[in-house]
């Protein structure tokens, strides 16, 4: 008997149970038949799916099921995709469904599924590959059913939106057996078509077998090769294909790829009104630039300019010499005033006047001046500089001061 210090308790049991049981089963298709269906007003989905000898309760929740194609019965056999869960509550394991597809045709998304691997291990769906679409298409290439809506839905979209681009359309057909082989044909044609920008693939809504060409290894690959940029628009916005993965761009239905492959009259306006806003602003800055330097280099210009310098320095020649004259007139003035000051110092100094008043310099035969008539002997001769001329005389007799002398 086990001791109860060994024993687990039940929540701790479960939490062990659901950790290897979810572990083990992530993913995984099990194939079965519906019962005790009830579709919850919450949205959700809840049944038991069985086989002749064992059952599994299972659950898809509101978030999966309302892409559904058909409505879940009682006793339809279905494929479901989904992973193992164990609600603790009560203990017990259920099928958490995230995909769900009649029986019938469950090979084929077996084999989607493969495909799909595959591809994706080979990196054909690497958005490294994706080719950017032309920003403005002049010719683009149609490959769809010449019969089918999604055609006239396509041509009726460009011609409203974008009635400047040039449509070719190369029919196909979008289903049966030898769909996948015109497909891969009209890829290829149309990827040789001179001057064609951008080509959708396209077809209209339908069930799995009906869009199945468009899953083909073929058709993918030829997307993959193709050197044109493809938009594949297959099926209703719910449907993804091979060929979406692998495509250039996915385009939810037909029609939103004739939306999205080319901008309409109205984007072009307005595109070609902000470049030419643009263009006007950087051509006004460009402008203003080269005024500025234009001016710039006109006043560099014109101070270097050999007549401008001339005609400059004959205006300071001018000016200098009117200044220069100013001021040899201010100095002779100076200089003059001093003179005449000068002059009439030595007016009074000047021998001469005292001569113009009557008086006479005597001076002796070497030119010295008599101040004394003893200084000179009796007979020599002296020389009396008078205010008009000279006179020669001689010593005769003594005479008193003041006495004349002949």
């Amino acid at each position: 008997m086990m001791e109860s210090h060994q024993a687990v308790t039940v929540s701790e049991l479960t939490r062990e149970i659901k950790s290897l049981l979810e572990g083990a089963f992530p993913e995984i298709w099990v194939e079965g038949e519906i019962s005790n269906f009830i579709h919850h007003s919450s949205g959700h989905m809840y049944f038991t799916l069985k086989d002749s000898e064992s059952e599994i309760r299972s659950v898809m929740f509101r978030g999966n099921n309302q892409f559904l194609h058909f409505k879940p019965e009682n006793g339809m056999k279905v494929l479901l995709f989904g992973r193992l869960s164990v609600y603790a509550p009560r203990g017990q394991y259920q099928l958490v469904a995230t995909r769900m597809e009649p029986a019938g045709i469950g090979t084929l998304f077996l084999a989607f599924e493969a495909l799909k691997k595959q591809l994706s291990a080979e990196g054909l769906f690497d958005k490294e590959f994706k080719k950017p679409l032309p920003v403005i298409p002049k010719r683009i290439g149609l490959i769809t059913s010449k019969t089918g809506a999604a055609v006239q839905d396509m041509f009726n979209v460009l011609k409203r939106r974008a009635p400047y681009v040039e449509l070719v359309l190369r029919p196909t057909q979008v289903q049966g057996d030898e769909a996948s082989d015109d497909i891969v044909s009209a890829i290829k044609e149309m990827d040789q078509h001179e001057n064609v920008d951008v080509i959708i693939l396209g077809r209209g809504g339908g069930s799995l077998e009906d869009l199945w060409p468009f899953n083909e290894e073929s058709v993918a690959r030829a997307i993959f090769s193709c050197r044109t940029p493809i938009i594949s628009a297959v099926g209703h916005e719910t449907d993804i294909s091979i060929s979406d993965m692998v495509s250039d761009m996915r385009a939810p239905t037909p029609s939103a790829a004739a939306e999205i492959v080319a901008p309409s009259l109205d984007e072009l306006l307005t595109r070609i009104q902000t470049f030419e806003d643009t263009i006007s602003k950087h051509i006004s800055f460009i402008l203003e630039n080269s005024y500025q330097k234009m001016d710039s280099l006109h006043d560099r210009f014109t101070q270097q300019r050999p007549d401008v310098i001339i005609n400059r320095m004959r205006v300071l020649n001018q000016h200098l010499n009117v200044e220069m004259k100013q001021l040899i007139h201010l100095k002779f003035q100076e200089n003059k005033g001093r003179f005449d000051k000068l002059f009439g110092e030595l007016s009074i100094l000047n021998p001469k006047s005292i001569l113009d008043r009557g008086y006479a310099i005597a001076t002796d035969k070497k030119g010295s001046v008599i101040l004394d008539p003893n200084k000179i002997a009796m007979g020599d001769p002296f020389r009396v500089q008078l205010s008009k001329g000279i006179m020669h005389a001689k010593r005769e007799k003594n005479s008193e001061t003041n006495q004349e002398v002949s």
